[in-house]
């Protein structure tokens, strides 16, 4: 049971127009990606290489460094990007992240949002000091990217995102926040890092991380939360039970379609390139 604070926004709710009355999207077929490449890649040109290989209509990226942005607006391809995080090591070095969307296909609009900065109680305070010599730190400035891409004739606005690891109720917040930027007038697709974290033994991960302690019990439903949240916004998961993270045995990486949308089929690439996440692929038909 979904609490009032996952009320859908009543500008947004996808879950009034069923398929029988919406009209489709005719784009023949359409190739999405999503991938979250992790800022502490050591093989940024191997990224390189494989986006530039890369069969897509469409790639939404997370994480994405300073060097690697450049590398992307080198390439070929339409782009719009925004600030992901701003990392936090000491008062003299932060590190700034990106939230990346590429196009084959002209974008009409592009646009940015900022999600809300998180408190951070003691006890995760002093974890995340512990943990700074392995790249742990803590954030700010977290925000995502959005750009109405033109497909044959038809605008499909495309979000990349990611949701923060440091709790359930902030992701569920955050992906309210989201929805506030969805365009019930278009086609919309969602691609990102949700770190919705399945295996029970990782959810401890959800108390260190400043999250209330009754969301870091195995037998938290995140997923089945999530699962809700996305049926009543009028969206379908198509990688649904698929593993796109190996440490933490759960699906993080979500590429995210309206019912005006359809699915011909869903993979995961078995290879990570440098990543700790598998890229994640969408073919979308009429």
């Amino acid at each position: 049971m979904l609490t009032e604070f996952d009320s859908p926004h009543p500008d947004n709710l996808r879950s009034l127009v069923t398929p029988a009355s919406a009209e489709l999207l005719y784009i023949h077929t359409m190739k999405v990606y999503s991938w979250n490449v992790y800022c502490y890649n050591k093989t940024p040109k191997k990224v390189c290489e494989f986006v530039e290989r890369l069969d897509f209509d469409v790639l939404c990226l997370q994480e994405v460094t300073p060097d690697l942005l450049d590398c992307f607006k080198a390439m070929s391809y339409e782009i719009a990007y925004h600030t992901d995080v701003i990392r936090l090591y000491s008062p003299r070095k932060e590190e700034l992240n990106y939230v990346v969307i590429l196009s084959k296909h002209p974008i009409k609009l592009r646009g940015t949002l900022q999600f809300p900065d998180i408190p951070f109680p003691l006890h995760t305070r002093f974890f995340v000091s512990v943990m700074g010599r392995f790249g742990w730190s803590l954030i700010t400035e977290r925000g995502s990217v959005y750009a109405d891409v033109e497909v044959a004739g038809r605008r499909v606005r495309v979000f990349s995102t990611h949701l923060t690891l440091w709790g359930p109720g902030n992701r569920a917040e955050e992906f309210r926040e989201l929805m506030k930027y969805v365009d019930a007038s278009m086609p919309t697709i969602i691609g990102g890092d949700f770190n919705v974290i399945e295996h029970p033994g990782m959810k401890i991960i959800n108390w260190i991380l400043g999250a209330p302690i009754h969301e870091a019990f195995p037998w938290y439903p995140e997923r089945a939360l999530f699962e809700e949240r996305f049926r009543r916004y009028g969206f379908k998961n198509p990688h649904r039970d698929k593993i796109t993270h190996k440490f933490s045995q759960s699906q993080l990486d979500h590429i995210l379609i309206t019912h005006d949308l359809s699915t011909k089929s869903a993979w995961v690439l078995p290879d990570l390139h440098g990543s700790d996440h598998y890229p994640v692929g969408v073919e979308l038909y009429d």
